[in-house]
């Protein structure tokens, strides 16, 4: 597993042979093969990592979960450094995703957050310069609706003639 591995499978692509074949070639069933072609989505120094046999194939299928290659290589350390059984990277690696996923979700709210204070000085400025209640509602990246409020006829007229001016 860790020769073919190791080629990163040009025989694939240069013979445009299936995993069926491929597994027929080099006597290995077609799941080891598909398994072993699997670990090419790790980092390139988890795979070195691998065939050097410093992690097993258990540990770097374990790796697969994790999208992000710096964490890959991250978790591999571990692995190493804590002497981590299969099942104690599964765990790392659940962890370190949920991490991953909460730290995205905190850059969400951060972006959100901002943009609402963003429209919320917006609104201010125009009431002031209009003088009655504005709200601004973003549909968005790019799109929404202004609202403004009046509450006479005469009130109508003046938001009016003060938009109009603007030409």
């Amino acid at each position: 597993i860790l020769q073919i591995s190791a080629q990163r499978f040009p025989v694939r692509q240069e013979f445009e042979l299936k995993q069926e074949e491929i597994a027929a070639r080099v006597g290995k069933s077609r799941v080891t093969i598909t398994n072993s072609m699997r670990l090419l989505k790790l980092d390139e120094r988890v795979q070195e990592m691998l065939i050097q046999n410093l992690i097993s194939s258990g540990h770097a299928r374990a790796l697969l979960s994790l999208e992000d290659k710096g964490l890959q290589l991250k978790a591999a350390k571990m692995i190493l450094d804590e002497s981590l059984s299969v099942r104690e990277t599964e765990r790392l690696v659940k962890r370190l995703a949920k991490e991953a996923e909460n730290g995205e979700e905190k850059k969400d709210k951060n972006k959100d957050e901002a943009l609402a204070l963003i429209y919320q000085s917006l609104e201010e400025r125009m009431k002031s310069v209009m003088g009655t209640k504005v709200s601004i509602h973003n549909k968005d990246k790019n799109k929404g609706r202004i609202e403004i409020e009046y509450y006479s006829e005469a009130e109508l007229e003046r938001i009016v003639e003060m938009i109009e001016s603007i030409r």
